[in-house]
């Protein structure tokens, strides 16, 4: 198993988990009552990066990995995008960190597939 490709997974994962916990701190900033509606999809993004992390220590450095969790970033920048309950800044600020995500993980990809 590839250590610095396992690395870029976990930090995927952890920042994927992060991006959910942005949308809990939003919901309890502006409701006296949380809307389950809203939390309950906010932590999809942390359980599909921790699976992709766990699949990659049962199954190897699979590339396909790469690609899921490329995709994981793209659905929560535009789950982030479309949401009125976040800043307008934040949702412009967004676009930059996910190419550099989604560059990272196509990167390693390649360089994964180039080994063999």
């Amino acid at each position: 198993m590839n250590l610095a490709a396992l690395w870029l997974l976990v930090y995927s994962a952890i920042i994927l988990s992060f991006l959910g916990g942005v949308r809990w701190g939003a919901e309890i900033a502006k409701r006296e009552r949380p809307r389950f509606a809203e939390l309950g999809p906010s932590i999809l993004g942390a359980l599909v990066g921790w699976g992709m992390v766990m699949a990659g220590f049962q199954h190897g450095m699979q590339t396909w990995l790469f690609a899921g969790m490329a995709g994981a970033f793209v659905l929560h920048y535009l789950y982030d995008t479309i949401s009125p309950e976040l800043p307008i800044w934040y949702r412009r600020m967004r676009l930059w960190p996910t190419l550099g995500a989604v560059l990272s993980l196509a990167f390693a990809y390649l360089l994964l597939t180039q080994q063999g």
